[in-house]
C-alpha cells in the first residue's frame, strides 16, 4: 500500500498491489468475486508505533494486473480520492459575484467537489467575479490560487495552494505555511550516522533514516521567472497595451511603464545567485484584461476585475522561490505528519575528520521546512 500527497497534487492518491489466488471470494478471483469493474470504494485504515491513525475513503480506478500466472495473478488498484472522481464529472456553470476569492473557494469545495472534510480555507483580502464557464472544479481552484493574495499583504505576498490531505481540504497562502505562528512545526528531526543506540540528540523528536540534499537550479529559476518577470495586458475598452515588470533586481526596474515596491519573497533569504546576468526579466506572460465583462453600469463597466500585473505574475514568481532548497529524507511512519506541514531538520556540515561528538550542523541546509510531498 503506498499513499500520497503533495502540496503540488490536488487530491491524494494511491496505489495498493495484492495478489489474487484464484480462490478470494466465493471460488473466484476478487476482478470477478465482487466484481471489481472501478469505481468502487476503497477504506483504509492503519495506526503507527506512536498510536497515530491514518484513515480514508477513496474511489478504485481500472483494476491492472501486473503478472499474471495459472495459479495467482499481481494486481494494482490505483485510488484516487472521491473529490478527485467527483471533480471528472462536475462542470461549474455559476456566476461568481464579487467576493472575496475565499469565498468561492469554499463553495467550489462544498457544492461542486461534495467534500466532507475539514476546510482549511485562508481569508483573502482581494475579491473576483468569475464566470464557471463549464470548467472543472480543480481547474477553478488552481486558478483562484494564482489570484489570490491574503490579508495584511497587499501587493507583496501573492500566491496560494490547494491541495488536499487524508484529513483537510486547503486552500492557504505562501506566507501562512512558512509562518511558525500560523503553521507549528510539527516535528524535529536529526540525521547523523551516530549508531540508533547513542539514543536521540536533545531537542529531537527521531532521527532520519536517509538523506540527500537537492540544490537549486538557479538557471533554471530564472528562466521559469523566480527573478524577474514581465506582463503584458491589453485592455480592450480603450484599446491600451501595457508592460508591468516585477523583480527582486533593482537594476531591471528602469524605462518601464509601471514599477512595483520590491517584492517579499517566499524566503527571507533566496539562494544565491549572480544578478549580473540576468539583464531583462525572463518570463513574459500576455493577458487580455476583463474590463466591461461583469458591468451592469458604465461605472461598474470600467473597473478592472483583477490585476494581472500586480499580482498574478507575483505568484508565478513566489512559486519558484517555495523550491529553491530541497532536501529528501526517510524518516520512520508517523502518521500525524501530512503534505504542508512545517518540521525542523538538521544534518551534520561534511567534515575532514568527523568527531561524532562534535558534529558542527549543516547552517545551509538545516532549518525549518515544509513537506511539499510525502509518500
Amino acid at each position: 500500500m503506498r499513499y500520497y500527497e503533495s502540496i503540488l497534487q490536488d487530491g491524494i492518491q494511491a496505489s495498493f498491489m495484492f495478489s489474487d489466488a484464484g480462490n478470494s471470494i466465493d471460488g473466484k478471483t476478487v476482478s470477478e468475486g465482487l466484481p471489481l469493474n472501478g469505481g468502487e470504494t476503497f477504506q483504509f485504515k492503519a495506526k503507527d508505533n506512536n498510536e497515530k491513525t491514518l484513515e480514508f475513503e477513496m474511489i478504485v480506478g481500472n483494476d491492472t494486473n501486473i503478472s499474471s500466472e495459472t495459479t495467482k495473478s499481481l494486481v494494482i488498484l490505483p485510488l484516487s480520492s472521491k473529490a478527485y472522481a467527483v471533480n471528472d464529472t462536475q462542470n461549474v456553470r455559476k456566476f461568481f459575484p464579487k467576493q472575496k476569492i475565499s469565498d468561492h473557494v469554499k463553495t467550489l469545495m462544498t457544492e461542486f467537489l461534495k467534500t466532507e472534510k475539514t476546510l482549511d480555507v485562508e481569508d483573502t483580502s482581494n475579491s473576483l467575479k468569475e464566470y464557471g464557464l463549464n470548467r472543472k472544479p480543480y481547474y477553478m481552484l488552481n486558478t483562484f490560487a494564482k489570484k489570490a493574495q491574503p490579508s495584511g499583504g497587499e501587493g507583496q505576498t501573492a500566491g496560494y495552494f490547494f491541495f488536499e490531505t487524508s484529513e483537510k481540504m486547503i486552500f492557504k497562502s505562501i506566507d501562512s505555511f512558512f509562518d511558525e505562528e500560523k503553521n507549528p512545526r510539527k516535528k524535529s528531526i536529526i540525521y547523523n550516522e551516530t549508531p540508533d543506540g547513542d539514543g536521540i540528540p536533545e531537542g529531537y523528536d527521531y532521527k532520519a533514516m536517509t538523506y540527500d540534499k537537492s540544490g537549486a537550479d538557479v538557471m533554471e529559476m530564472s528562466k521559469m521567472g523566480a527573478f524577474s518577470t514581465a506582463s503584458i495586458t491589453f485592455d480592450p475598452i480603450n484599446f491600451n497595451f501595457k508592460r508591468t515588470i516585477l523583480s527582486t533586481i533593482d537594476d531591471i526596474l528602469e524605462d518601464v511603464d509601471q514599477t512595483i515596491e520590491p517584492l517579499t519573497t517566499a524566503a527571507k533569504e533566496l539562494v544565491g545567485f549572480n544578478p549580473s546576468i540576468i539583464k531583462e526579466f525572463s518570463r513574459t506572460t500576455m493577458n487580455f484584461l476583463d474590463t466591461g465583462t461583469f458591468g451592469q453600469t458604465a461605472e461598474e463597466s470600467s473597473e478592472n476585475n483583477f490585476d494581472f500585473a500586480g499580482i498574478y505574475n507575483q505568484s508565478i514568481m513566489r512559486y519558484n522561490q517555495v523550491f529553491a532548497s530541497k532536501v529528501n529524507i526517510t524518516i520512520q511512519g508517523d502518521f500525524s505528519l501530512h503534505a504542508g506541514d512545517m518540521i525542523f531538520f538538521d544534518a551534520p556540515s561534511p567534515q575532514a575528520k568527523p568527531n561524532t561528538e562534535s558534529d558542527e550542523l549543516d547552517r545551509q541546509s538545516g532549518g525549518l521546512y515544509i513537506i511539499a510531498s510525502l509518500c
